[in-house]
């Protein structure tokens, strides 16, 4: 797993997948910071995103190198509504502080996975695909 999480560490930005009426919906999203085993993500409450995981609260996250090196992580998410899990997020996220500035911001909803699958493959090499429960 520490695979896993060394290569989110370095590469955030991914594409992650929810549903709605048993249609996917996927969307560019980055894993803003990762603690204690808990993958940590932001959404608005205004955005149709929001809605579906509230309905739906499955999710699967990609990321893709360019060279063909491809984590999934994918479980059931849950939304916090502590400060403290907000005011980390935003302190590790520029982007999230960029957009939000403040954890008390009524607009912001961290959402995290910290029960589920992951896998790590590496196209086009004889490795085989690492797969771990989390």
């Amino acid at each position: 797993m520490e695979k896993i999480i060394e290569f989110l560490e370095k590469n955030k930005s991914g594409v992650l997948a929810t549903s709605q009426n048993n249609r996917p919906h996927a969307r560019p999203q980055h894993v803003h910071f990762i603690k204690d085993g808990k993958f940590y993500f932001t959404t608005a409450n205004v955005k149709k995103a929001y809605e579906q995981l509230k309905e739906n609260p499955y999710i699967e996250f990609v990321v893709t190198t360019e060279d063909f090196t491809i984590v999934r992580i994918s479980g059931e998410i849950k939304f916090t509504n502590s400060l403290d899990e907000k005011q980390m997020v935003i302190d590790n996220a520029p982007l999230v502080k960029k957009g939000y500035q403040t954890a008390d911001n009524p607009l912001l909803e961290v959402f995290y996975l910290e029960h589920g699958e992951a896998s790590l493959t590496k196209l086009f090499t004889k490795e085989p695909t690492e797969t771990f429960t989390f």
